[in-house]
């Protein structure tokens, strides 16, 4: 009897330790996640009409206003909204509720729409839930009310989003919101736009309120883990790379406009907005640069710099 209690109390925190470690693992990877839960999504209620554009910057500092701005130019039928409510993660948030799901979880008894009895009270209903399709419908609903609603009012058509915070994971949840939506990656090289994030005296959150980022090195990896993110995974949510350096020629402006439908100005033919100090690369201290180029490693290649 001893031995057997001893076996227990052993096998009890290694059994946990498997569960944790098993349900980290599915909860880190929200594109199979999302596959998991949208096969079981009638095609009909994945439609979605919609068509919103989505800018996802890699970090601070690296065009997206000005990208916002371009996109906005000459189209007055939409509402392009800049981070909104950053400190409250709106879209990261909403995007981890789908990463519980799996091929097995939830059990299909679980749903209403798997339930026979005319008399719920004769059920057992512990577990009862609506279908994955009304979760994804009560998402778009949210954003429509957030979003699309106050942007009508305004008299647009349409709407869309530029955000500094979201990866790779972030963009395949909005693809399965909306298939129909734009999606443009954009990055710039890290250096200027660390020097940018430095001389403007920023210390941002990447997810408020534990996350912060005020150093060369967390501000490095920031950017590698994004860039890296978009760089592998852009063309299975169709989107487009874009780089902050080429907004002002005239071939990658007619891709983006390709990729959108409508016209877009250069950055050049923009008026100024804000302070546009041009700063060097010389102006960042050498132990902050090499921290940086050290948190950077080989994503600076990747990402075609040299």
């Amino acid at each position: 009897m001893r031995a057997m209690h001893s076996l227990r109390t052993r096998a009890g925190p290694l059994r946990e330790w498997y569960m944790a470690v098993r349900s980290a693992r599915d909860w880190a990877d929200l594109p199979a996640r999302l596959r998991d839960a949208l096969s079981r999504i009638a095609p009909e209620a994945l439609a979605c009409n919609e068509a919103p554009v989505f800018i996802l910057s890699a970090g601070w500092r690296s065009g997206s206003t000005l990208l916002q701005r371009m996109i906005m130019e000459y189209n007055n039928d939409i509402v392009i909204w800049g981070e909104p409510f950053a400190h409250a993660d709106i879209w990261r948030s909403m995007a981890n509720q789908f990463r519980c799901f799996t091929d097995q979880w939830p059990p299909e008894q679980s749903f209403l729409s798997a339930r026979t009895a005319s008399n719920l009270t004769a059920d057992w209903v512990a577990n009862l839930y609506p279908d994955i399709a009304d979760l994804l419908d009560g998402h778009r609903r949210f954003y429509d009310a957030v979003f699309g609603q106050p942007s009508r009012a305004r008299g647009c058509k349409a709407w869309g989003m530029k955000e500094v915070r979201l990866t790779i994971d972030e963009a395949s949840y909005l693809r399965a919101l909306y298939p129909k939506c734009k999606l443009l990656f954009l990055y710039r090289n890290p250096r200027d736009a660390y020097l940018s994030y430095l001389k403007l005296g920023a210390a941002w959150y990447r997810r408020w309120p534990d996350e912060p980022v005020a150093t060369a090195y967390s501000f490095g990896r920031n950017w590698a883990e994004m860039i890296g993110g978009f760089i592998r995974g852009y063309k299975d949510v169709d989107g487009l790379m874009v780089r902050y350096e080429d907004l002002d020629d005239p071939t990658e402006v007619k891709r983006i406009e390709k990729y959108l439908g409508w016209q877009v100005p250069r950055s050049s033919e923009m008026n100024l907005v804000g302070n546009s100090r041009r700063f060097q690369i010389q102006d960042l201290p050498r132990v902050r640069r090499m921290l940086l180029d050290f948190a950077v490693g080989r994503t600076f290649k990747d990402a075609g710099y040299r």
